[in-house]
C-alpha cells in the first residue's frame, strides 16, 4: 500500500472498532499510514440517570466509579494509544442513556437488539456529523450489524447515508462485530439482512497483530467481565474467534460490496 494513507473505523461505541478491527488497525499503523476510530455514541450523559433495569445492570457490570461514561471514554483512549491510532468521540449517549419526554427508548436487554426506536434522535442528529477525511480516505469501514444492536444498525446506516455520495473517492468494508460474531448464525444474519450484495474481503494478520489488539482489548476494563471470566479467557477467544479454520491463520472479517 501507499504511504500515508488514511483509514476511518466508524464504532458504534467505545470498544466495537479495536474489538472488531483492532488487528487490523494495529497492521495499518505499523506500515506508516494514518488510522482514525471514530465513536458514534461517544458522548458523557448529563441529568438524572434513566431508573431502568438494563442501565443498572451495566452499571453494577462495568464498575465504572461515579462517571463511568467518562472512565468508559479514557479506556478507549487509553486502548487508541496503546495501537498507535487517533480517535473521535462524537457526543451522542448510548442508547441505553436515551430518552424522549422522559421516557427511556431502550429499557431492557430485549430492547437493545430490536428495532430502532421511531422517536430516537440520534439518527437525526448525526445527519450534521461528517465521516472524517471522507472525501481523501483510502477506506472507510462500517459495521455490518452482527448482534442487531440498534446503535450498530445507526452507526452504519449514517455511514451508507455518507458513502454514498462519494462511491468513486472511498472503498467501502463492512466488518464482523466481536464478541457478538461469536453467536451461532449471528453473521450470516446480518448478511441475510443486508440490503447489499457483499462479497468476502478478509484480512490476514501476523502474530504480533494478534497481541496489539489483545493488549488494546485489555484496556477496556469496564468491558472484560461483561464477555470473559479473566484476561486470559479474553485472549484464548480473541485467538480463537479470528484464526480461519481452512488456513489456520489470523484473520479479521470483512465484506466489500459486490462489483
Amino acid at each position: 500500500m501507499p504511504a500515508q494513507e488514511t483509514h476511518v473505523f466508524i464504532s458504534p461505541h467505545f470498544d466495537d472498532g479495536i474489538f472488531s478491527c483492532g488487528g487490523t488497525a494495529h497492521r495499518l499503523t505499523a506500515a506508516g499510514h494514518a488510522v482514525i476510530i471514530m465513536t458514534i455514541m461517544g458522548g458523557l450523559y448529563h441529568g438524572e440517570l434513566p431508573d431502568t433495569p438494563i442501565l443498572a445492570d451495566l452499571h453494577r457490570r462495568w464498575s465504572a466509579g461515579d462517571s463511568p461514561l467518562r472512565s468508559r471514554q479514557i479506556e478507549d483512549e487509553q486502548a487508541s494509544n496503546s495501537i498507535g491510532v487517533d480517535f473521535m468521540h462524537v457526543p451522542l449517549p448510548d442508547c441505553v442513556y436515551r430518552l424522549a419526554s422522559d421516557l427511556a427508548l431502550y429499557p431492557s436487554e430485549e430492547s437493545l437488539f430490536g428495532e430502532i426506536h421511531p422517536a430516537d434522535y440520534a439518527p437525526r442528529l448525526l445527519k450534521g456529523i461528517q465521516i472524517p477525511e471522507l472525501e481523501t480516505a483510502a477506506r472507510v469501514y462500517l459495521p455490518l450489524g452482527v448482534g442487531h444492536h440498534v446503535d450498530h444498525q445507526i452507526a452504519r446506516d449514517w455511514g451508507m447515508t455518507q458513502v454514498r455520495d462519494i462511491p468513486n473517492r472511498a472503498a467501502l468494508r463492512f466488518y464482523a462485530e466481536f464478541p457478538y460474531l461469536n453467536a451461532d448464525r449471528a453473521t450470516e444474519l446480518a448478511l441475510q439482512e443486508f440490503g447489499l450484495p457483499l462479497e468476502p474481503a478478509d484480512l490476514r494478520l501476523s502474530e504480533p497483530d494478534i497481541r496489539a489488539k489483545v493488549k488494546a482489548i485489555a484496556c477496556y476494563e469496564s468491558q472484560i467481565s461483561t464477555f470473559w471470566t479473566s484476561l486470559e479467557a479474553m485472549e484464548a477467544d480473541v485467538r480463537r474467534a479470528f484464526t480461519d479454520p481452512l488456513t489456520g491463520e489470523f484473520v479479521e472479517r470483512y465484506w466489500k460490496v459486490s462489483s
